[in-house]
């Protein structure tokens, strides 16, 4: 039945000419359509496809529609970094929105084990949305048509689908990706349409519009969260729990049209098979339009379906049906292809083709669709009762706010956590009452959770297009296991985010002191220096006595004292309370300068901190994502302003405005061996320069870090290549790539670098196979990843987990008056490596502490004339 249906939603649709260039070219001709509603040309004033559509345009278009349309109604749901509007327009009967409440309850009911829902009378959601990469733009230009095809289009195939179906419109994913290259793209089309491919409207500059204002791509946060977009749509998702969300995209000129299912063998395991059967019955009612169109394309080829952080998985594992669909790219108005010149408006049609047979072959199935999503939950609390263990215990005592942090994703993803309200130790590890948290499996959201703490480290398909492992508590550094004791203690309401509580401090106190450990001490330090306030950082550990008795306070340890202030004694303390209150930051009152244990708060071992200002090399040579990471984190995190200066810039540059610069993962061939020698007399002469990834081996390359790389040829040698067909290229190859696991590094915790983290053993993110020769001077090495077992989750070949293992990770040296500082792997991945994203504001509060060189005879004699001065001291 499904099979006939689809062949006759051909009978929708009409052939568009190569160049469409009038509405009515892209419109089908079987239905009506209002001539009260208006035109995307009526309101933007041109037709669709002859200029790229811009953001406040699309929304105009959509309040306009609203304001004609009975069917429609329009939101503002929440706004990008850049603050523009990100829209969700409703689109159903009148009729359905006099009780839009009522008809969201029934399709909830759905999705949930403890009501009875109606998979006959509950409505079919659709969740339509475009273009989460801005430079992909034919979603969101085809969203103009296809919202005007819901507010105008008239006939019965149109008004059963409305009365059977609530739509959700998201016409852009992306805002302010889509404004940059909308911009990109208009100011460089000629009346003479140029399609070239090496012209400058199809080579876009850095950053380029796929991504959006911090340069992440929101494709891979629906999971992380760590963006407003992200947080809007998943808010709207949780709220209605839609059957169907499509996801539309663009690749390269060259390709055809894709649309899923993918390639079989790369679906997460946690999506069921009848996933995949839903999505093929759509997929024929795709491929019977295009056939009608002559359009070509393929499916089951590319792109797996693994990684549930990206669009057309996230739903899947929530009993929803993810579409993904990637359309060839003008990336612009016209560009040359082996397949002769594509044009703006034939991308435009595929997408809006596809939007309407998703819509409609949706709702043909809309019982088996309804069906299925209420067998995913109720098969998903049966198997929670089958799962081998009841729930995962998570938490960190010495940071509430990573966990917080946490749990607040969690939350937002609809997953229940109960704090303990007894303590509980398995394995050696210790789980505090009030500190730590329970994550029960019986609940609505069981595969969501299994995915979210997946850490399975072996695949029958070993190639992945996007990560092999994103396990949260991993990246957040904090302690889980699994549950299965018989009983188990725990609140009655799950976590909220805890309201903000005042930080009191006790008057005129001697000191204040705050520990290194709370994620966001870097930022509460960093806003005390921008107020004036003078600080000073602990080096060692020290016992002070406080107003609460004696207590002992950990390396890092930031301490205000009364000393040395250039401001009003009260205000400080003002200034102080004001910004632990905005960080959640507890404060101690020191009462005396002499301490029990340990050194007073008068020892050179307790170091003014000096303000910082901070560069990053950016441009076509640094990693964009990366780069967007660590501004991200410094920006949001830190409150650090960082100044970004492209590559070849450098050499024009004044680099003694700076104390440290950063070089993210990069290639840096704009860079040349003047530039290598003003960074390295930058660096005798004070400055600490920090590399992640392809920025240290830079570094190293040009003999300012002193740290050699593994050589690619070692890695090469660790895998076998005899026996091997012409058949197993692929596979060989995707073996030896490192795509994206998480591994464990031993940090050594005396280091200043690693102050404030509670344990050795840290997990980080690992998407190479970047890795250091432990240097010979001692000292230096800062982390080495574990040597009997690196990997933690996610897959790596076992010949390269061999050579990594006890490779260093970190290192940091002096050099001349300065330092230098080498990671191995992006610290702060997507953002959301709360626990290794420290390290960073680490490396640029604590390099001072960094004091041994690579030379041992300068390192004797250094100590040597330290411990003297110590004793002139006495």
């Amino acid at each position: 039945m499904a099979r006939i249906i689809s062949i006759a939603l051909v009978w929708l649709l009409t052939t568009a000419t190569a160049a469409a260039t009038t509405l009515d070219d892209y419109l089908p001709k079987d239905v009506t359509y209002n001539p009260d509603i208006s035109t995307p040309k009526e309101v933007l004033g041109y037709e669709v496809g002859e200029w790229h559509v811009r953001p406040e345009q699309l929304v105009r278009y959509m309040e306009v529609l609203s304001e004609e349309s009975d069917r429609f109604s329009f939101e503002i749901t929440g706004y990008t970094h850049e603050r523009r509007p990100l829209v969700l327009v409703t689109v159903t009967t009148p009729e359905n929105h006099q009780n839009i409440d009522e008809l969201r309850d029934a399709h909830i009911a759905l999705s949930d084990p403890n009501r009875k829902g109606d998979p006959d009378n509950a409505p079919l959601v659709l969740y339509m949305g475009y273009s989460i990469h801005g430079d992909e733009p034919s979603g969101s230009n085809s969203a103009l048509l296809y919202a005007y095809y819901l507010a105008a289009a008239q006939g019965d195939k149109i008004e059963r689908v409305l009365q059977d179906t609530i739509i959700l419109l998201d016409p852009s994913y992306n805002p302010d990706g889509l404004a940059r290259f909308a911009q990109w793209a208009n100011q460089h089309k000629s009346q003479n349409l140029v399609s070239d491919t090496q012209h400058r409207e199809h080579v876009q500059p850095m950053p380029r519009g796929r991504v959006n204002h911090y340069w992440f791509d929101l494709n891979r946060d629906w999971l992380l969260l760590q963006h407003p977009e992200s947080r809007a749509r998943i808010a709207n998702f949780q709220k209605w729990k839609p059957n169907v969300l499509t996801d539309f995209h663009e690749m390269g000129t060259d390709s055809t049209f894709f649309f899923q299912p993918g390639i079989p063998s790369r679906k997460n395991p946690n999506t069921p098979d009848e996933n995949v059967k839903l999505t093929q019955t759509l997929a024929e009612g795709h491929a019977a339009a295009l056939d009608e169109q002559g359009r070509l394309y393929f499916t089951e080829e590319a792109f797996d379906d693994f990684y549930v952080g990206k669009g057309s998985t996230y739903p899947d594992v929530q009993g929803a049906i993810g579409i993904l669909f990637e359309q060839a790219s003008s990336r612009g108005h016209a560009q040359d292809s082996i397949n002769g010149v594509l044009e703006f408006p034939f991308t435009i049609q595929n997408q809006f083709t596809t939007s309407l047979t998703s819509m409609y072959g949706a709702h043909a199935n809309k019982r088996w669709f309804n069906d299925y999503q209420q067998r995913f939950y109720d098969n998903a609390l049966a198997a929670a009762d089958k799962a081998g263990f009841k729930g995962y215990l998570i938490g960190d005592s010495t940071d509430p706010a990573r966990v917080n942090e946490m749990l607040n994703v969690l939350s937002q993803h609809g997953i229940k956590a109960y704090a303990l309200t007894d303590t509980i130790k398995i394995d050696g590890k210790t789980y505090p009452a009030n500190e730590s948290y329970y994550v029960p499996l019986a609940q609505e959201q069981y595969v969501l959770i299994r995915a979210i703490f997946m850490d399975q480290q072996s695949f029958k398909d070993n190639t992945f297009y996007d990560v092999s492992a994103w396990t949260f508590p991993h990246a957040f550094n904090v302690n889980f296991d699994k549950f299965d004791g018989w009983s188990i203690k725990t609140a009655d309401t799950p976590w909220q985010k805890p309201a903000t509580q005042q930080v009191e401090l006790v008057q005129n106190a001697y000191a204040y002191a705050f520990e290194w450990h709370n994620y966001f001490s870097p930022r509460t330090l960093n806003r005390l220096l921008q107020a004036g306030v003078h600080v000073r950082q602990a080096n060692q550990e020290f016992t002070a006595k406080t107003a609460d008795g004696d207590y002992t306070f950990t390396p890092g340890t930031v301490v205000v004292t009364r000393a040395y202030q250039e401001h009003d004694w009260a205000d400080v303390q003002a200034k102080l309370a004001e910004i632990a209150t905005d960080n959640q930051v507890k404060v101690h009152a020191i009462t005396s300068g002499l301490t029990p244990r340990g050194m007073d708060l008068g020892s050179r071992n307790l170091s003014p901190v000096k303000p910082v200002n901070v560069m990053m090399l950016v441009g076509t040579d640094a990693n964009m994502y990366e780069a967007g990471e660590a501004w991200y984190y410094l920006d949001r995190h830190v409150g650090i302003p960082v100044s970004m200066v492209d590559t070849d810039r450098l050499n024009r540059s004044d680099l003694s405005r700076y104390t440290h610069i950063i070089m993210v993962d990069g290639r840096y061939s704009n860079l040349n061996k003047h530039s290598a020698d003003m960074l390295r007399s930058w660096v005798n002469n004070g400055g600490v320069i920090i590399g992640q990834q392809g920025g240290a081996k830079w570094l190293s390359q040009h003999d300012i870090l002193g740290a050699k790389f593994v050589d690619d040829k070692t890695f090469r040698e660790a895998f076998k290549q005899e026996d091997l067909s012409y058949g197993d290229m692929d596979d060989f190859y995707g073996e030896r790539r490192l795509a994206g696991a998480i591994f464990e590094v031993q940090l050594d915790t005396t280091h200043p670098l690693a102050f404030g983290y509670p344990r050795a053993s840290l997990p980080v993110f690992k998407d190479s196979t970047n890795a250091m020769v432990v240097p010979e001077a001692p000292f230096v090495t800062v982390a080495k990843y574990s040597e009997k077992e690196p990997l933690l989750a996610g897959f790596t070949a076992k010949p390269n987990r061999e050579v990594l293992a006890d490779k260093a990770a970190i290192v940091a040296h002096r050099k001349g008056s300065g330092r230098v500082i080498a990671f191995a792997d992006d610290m702060n991945f997507r953002a959301f490596f709360y626990g290794s994203a420290k390290l960073l504001s680490n490396a640029i509060f604590l390099a001072p502490e960094v004091r041994p060189t690579l030379s041992d005879e300068e390192n004797a004699e250094a100590a040597a004339a330290e411990a003297a001065e110590a004793a002139h001291a006495h």
